[in-house]
């Protein structure tokens, strides 16, 4: 519809000014009238979601003078507007005076429907993606922790809006009953590609470990893997030890992950796991560092993903300082795996003050008795 076309037909009584920001009318109005953009554009939005943008030589609001129904979405000025008001019998003038316009108006109305129809499809699409993208991330996690005396295991797991790629795992070793394989790991990417991936990696994961290789190994095998199959997928970070459950020693390799802290309660301090380590299928070649320390009676391991340390307040991250602390404040209470895993997770869901995540918040403690 070209406003040369219209203007000359239009009501200069029924121009109005609308400021920048605000509401022209919102979803449940009663509207007799529709809008013609003369200058200006204006915001068209339901439930939070921005339906469309529109700008000068445009109506809306048509919906309801055609129905008499109640509006159903919002109109806002994005910025300054000069508007027009076409009411019932303004709407006939202009049908008499140019027989065009209901046609073009016609025209606007079955191409933004279609448009309409077309995104709620996509968007029925990608909730339906999501969904199966959440239950295969959530059938790769450990239905409990492991039970096995003299030790504490826990592991808390919180999904984005967005699907991700987060997974820890405990991996029980046929060959050698003191052995337990502890796995976090995190992909770079979202949905149901990244959920897929990871149901990838966990399985060479898995079988690697069967297999009897070392941390660095395993991570190397891992990535070797990963390059040989590789079209075009994300990358993964990956922690990976193996703890024998008798001896209290971990011995232990980082694939570009955030490193588990130590607590040791001996002398109460609190560091991070040394070892450096690239991330896993971006080179053919990888440096990987593998470690050994031996948890003693009472000492607490922390393993986490970066939805930990990259939760938002604002523009402020709770970053590793915030995860220090919390480890800290629950380290003077007797500890217990569950107590502390609870602890850090309630302090993350507490500075975020409700915001969405932007990724999944993933978990795991071991603590020695």
């Amino acid at each position: 519809m070209a406003l040369q076309d219209v203007i000359p037909y239009l009501d200069k009584e029924q121009q109005i000014v609308v400021p920048a920001g605000q509401v022209i009318f919102h979803a449940g109005d009663i509207g007799y009238e529709m809008y013609f953009i003369l200058s200006g554009e204006v915001l068209i939005s339901t439930h939070g979601q921005v339906l469309d943008h529109l700008r000068a030589g445009i109506v809306f609001g048509e919906m309801a003078l055609v129905d008499n129904q109640v509006r159903s979405a919002t109109a806002t000025a994005v910025t300054d507007c000069l508007l027009t008001l076409i009411n019932e019998a303004c709407f006939a003038r202009l049908t008499r005076q140019l027989p065009t316009f209901a046609t073009d108006l016609m025209i606007l109305m079955s191409a933004r429907l279609r448009r309409y129809m077309e995104e709620e499809v996509q968007r029925q699409r990608l909730e339906e993606e999501l969904a199966i993208g959440r239950q295969i991330q959530l059938s790769l996690l450990p239905e409990s922790p492991p039970s096995i005396p003299g030790w504490e295991f826990a592991a808390r797991y919180q999904a984005a809006r967005q699907v991700g790629g987060d997974l820890y795992d405990f991996i029980f070793d046929p060959a050698q009953a003191d052995l337990l394989h502890l796995v976090i790991a995190d992909v770079t990417g979202k949905g149901v590609p990244a959920a897929m991936f990871m149901a990838l990696c966990r399985t060479i994961i898995r079988t690697e470990a069967l297999n009897g290789r070392s941390p660095a190994d395993l991570l190397q095998r891992t990535n070797q893997i990963l390059i040989n199959e590789r079209r075009s997928w994300p990358f993964l970070t990956a922690f990976f030890a193996s703890l024998n459950t008798r001896t209290g020693q971990l011995t232990y390799a980082t694939g570009g992950h955030d490193r588990p802290y130590w607590l040791q309660a001996e002398n109460g301090r609190l560091q991070q796991l040394e070892g450096r380590g690239m991330l896993l299928g971006a080179f053919p070649q990888v440096y990987l560092e593998e470690h050994t320390i031996n948890l003693a009676s009472g000492d607490s391991l922390v393993l986490y993903t970066d939805g930990v340390t990259e939760a938002r307040q604002g523009e402020t991250l709770f970053e590793e300082g915030g995860l220090e602390a919390v480890i800290r404040a629950n380290s003077h209470a007797p500890v217990t795996s569950d107590h502390l895993a609870q602890g850090i997770f309630d302090a993350v869901v507490a500075f975020s003050g409700g915001a969405a995540q932007s990724d999944d918040i993933t978990l795991m403690v071991v603590h020695r008795q």
